[in-house]
């Protein structure tokens, strides 16, 4: 169910401006082709109305499993938020400003976290070279042996 209006349907006189504007993103996103991805999009937009700078310590506690989640919601934000969905319309630009500004709380939050992932990423890398460079090794090493066989026959 979907509140569309409040009292009689055009009596909105008295109602405030934002309840009445959401009210109409209800009734927008009620008569949209694809239900589920108009209602998606409606209560997606509603929490970047209501909540222009997300908290994002409450999710610290996770540490930073969470981050992928958060990046992938605002770019999922992004894609449906920049259809108007009623009166509402956010920017990519300003989408995606957002999503930096989550990040950095995350980053900020928990440098410690950050930069020892930062390092280990580069140490797997390394060591994933290094295994690449050993396998060229002994496949350089047996190549010159079936040669040496090869022209000693």
């Amino acid at each position: 169910h979907t509140l569309t209006n409040i009292l009689e349907k055009n009596s909105m006189d008295d109602t405030p401006r934002d309840i009445a504007d959401l009210l109409k993103m209800n009734e927008a996103a009620k008569n949209m082709r694809n239900r589920e991805i108009a209602m998606q999009s409606l209560t997606r937009s509603k929490i970047l109305m209501s909540h222009p700078d997300l908290d994002m310590e409450p999710l610290f506690v996770y540490k930073l499993k969470f981050l992928p989640l958060i990046t992938n919601w605002f770019r999922r934000s992004t894609q449906l938020c920049s259809d108007e969905v009623g009166r509402w319309k956010e920017s990519v630009p300003k989408m995606q400003s957002r999503e930096l500004s989550a990040v950095y709380k995350f980053v900020r939050g928990m440098p410690l976290l950050a930069s020892d992932g930062y390092w280990t990423n580069v140490l797997n890398d390394s060591q994933a070279e290094k295994r690449k460079l050993q396998m060229m090794l002994q496949r350089a090493e047996e190549n010159e042996r079936c040669a040496l066989k090869r022209l000693k026959r």
